[in-house]
């Protein structure tokens, strides 16, 4: 699915991004695919495959 129209990348992209980069950086993930945010709608889509990628940090 696309996640970011205003790039045009989609969630595969963002999952081959976190597994070079391995990090929870946004910004990173912009970077390893050659862009930077431009209206930000995206971004909570880009945190939730991050977290699903690595799992949250959140512990009960």
């Amino acid at each position: 699915m696309i996640v970011c129209s205003c790039n045009v990348f989609t969630d595969q992209d963002v999952r081959f991004a976190i597994e070079v980069e391995r990090t929870r950086s946004i910004s990173k993930v912009y970077g390893c695919l050659g862009c930077s945010a431009r209206c930000g709608r995206c971004a909570r889509t880009i945190r939730r495959i991050i977290d699903e990628a690595l799992g949250t940090n959140d512990t009960p």
